[in-house]
């Protein structure tokens, strides 16, 4: 359910983007503001949904703040890397510096948001999984980007989705693998 809410919001967002060079003035920023809105509640609903897969302490709660802040750390990295793709011809130096940015929001969203956790526990990270987690999430959301730009209707927009919803989901369940709880 995770991957396919992430695959949705990636659709959702993807397809108001591919708006966005052939439409003027404010329109265009209503379709910039949509797009990073879809794309983020997806990837943070994601990682929500995900989270009741995820065994944790019976004692755990959400913390308002930390998890706030995740929220806003996404739908502003996801609206930058929209917007540096909507301007002018996007090069392969923005379409990578735009996954970069993509990839590494979408690991600070999920890292934020699980300090949001408080409980009778510690949360120790394996450093290997973080790394690889953000390489997984800056991956995938290349391949996303790149989907994306060749065409962006039909086939391509699904695909651009699919592997949109691949780096949301990969990253999380990468980062996941290598947490521990560790009693206090």
């Amino acid at each position: 359910l995770s991957v396919v809410i992430a695959i949705l919001g990636g659709y959702t967002g993807f397809g108001l983007a591919a708006r966005i060079r052939a439409t003027p003035g404010v329109s265009r920023r209503t379709l910039l503001s949509g797009a990073a809105g879809f794309l983020a509640v997806g990837i943070w609903t994601m990682h929500f949904v995900g989270m009741l897969a995820a065994s944790i302490p019976a004692d755990t709660v959400y913390l308002v703040l930390p998890t706030i802040v995740s929220f806003l750390i996404c739908a502003l990295v996801v609206g930058i890397s929209l917007f540096f793709l909507s301007i002018g011809e996007p090069s392969q130096r923005r379409v990578v510096s735009s996954a970069v940015l993509l990839g590494a929001g979408i690991a600070s969203m999920h890292y934020v948001g699980i300090h949001g956790l408080a409980g009778n526990f510690a949360i120790e990270h394996d450093g290997a999984m973080v790394l690889l987690s953000v390489l997984v999430a800056i991956v995938a959301a290349y391949g996303g980007l790149r989907a994306f730009l060749a065409r962006q209707d039909g086939i391509r927009l699904i695909l651009s989705s699919i592997a949109f919803g691949v780096a949301v989901s990969g990253m999380h369940y990468t980062a996941m693998y290598g947490m521990h709880f560790v009693p206090l």
